[in-house]
């Protein structure tokens, strides 16, 4: 733009002094025109990179925004195999010792009167009603895995595996999205269980389910309540995550 402005004030003078001849004049016209037209290509050009720029920063932020939510889909689902490899690992040291401690012959079965017999098989019928009610949770199998849950919470609520049957019956409702149903079976978790290990995951799933429900006030409850008491869980990441904090 300076140097049209300057060729404009050359031929101004030009004009003004008379020196200028008509051929001077249509060369100038035409470098004028070039000027211009250039100058149009070179706005033309900024625009375009202008909005390519625009179109790489947005696919840039949404990049990181899905890469941020499938970080936090890890970390949940790191979770969860936790909790089931937990349980796995119970059952297989509980496996071991009822092998050690077992007779290698069984003696003859006296079938008229054993009252003293009944406790070992309700304990029995305990493991297989729960290790049922798991492996129908873990083949998707909903329904029946929060029926069997129910069932064992229902017959041996003492039981040293009612805390994590109290969970997993929440669990199976929340991977339905049932999250009405979920929320107070996460809730009976930490009432009648507050020494449970699966503390901390259920308060995180209660704010999940708040969350999904669209209640945020509710889920930040939870959600802050992890990182108060849990801050070195794993669940008290994924809360902070939640509340868009750093840990300090």
């Amino acid at each position: 733009m300076k140097r049209i402005v300057y060729f404009l004030s050359i031929n101004t003078l030009l004009f003004l002094t008379g020196c200028a001849s008509r051929q001077e004049i249509v060369r100038f016209k035409e470098q004028l025109n070039y000027l211009e037209e250039s100058n149009q290509r070179l706005e033309e050009r900024n625009a375009r990179l202008d909005s390519l720029l625009a179109s790489q920063n947005e696919l840039m932020q949404k990049l990181r925004a899905d890469f941020k939510s499938s970080l936090t889909e890890i970390d949940e689902r790191l979770t969860a195999s936790e909790n089931k490899l937990d349980d796995l690992s119970y059952f297989f040291s509980q496996s071991i010792k009822k092998l050690e401690t077992s007779p290698r012959s069984n003696p003859p079965v006296d079938t008229t009167t054993k009252k003293n017999s009944n406790p070992p098989s309700i304990q029995v019928n305990a493991r297989e009603l729960y290790e049922t009610a798991y492996l129908d949770l873990t083949k998707g199998k909903y329904d029946l895995a929060s029926s069997g849950f129910a069932e064992f919470l229902n017959n041996f609520p003492h039981s040293e595996l009612a805390d994590n049957a109290q969970y997993w019956l929440a669990q199976s409702y929340y991977a339905k999205e049932e999250f009405n149903q979920a929320i107070p079976q996460y809730k009976k978790l930490l009432e009648t269980y507050p020494g449970s290990d699966k503390t901390s995951d259920c308060l995180y799933k209660l704010g999940l389910c708040y969350l999904a429900m669209k209640n945020t006030t509710q889920a930040n409850k939870y959600f802050k309540e992890v990182v108060d008491k849990y801050p070195n869980s794993t669940e008290a990441k994924l809360a902070r995550e939640k509340l868009g904090l750093k840990k300090k």
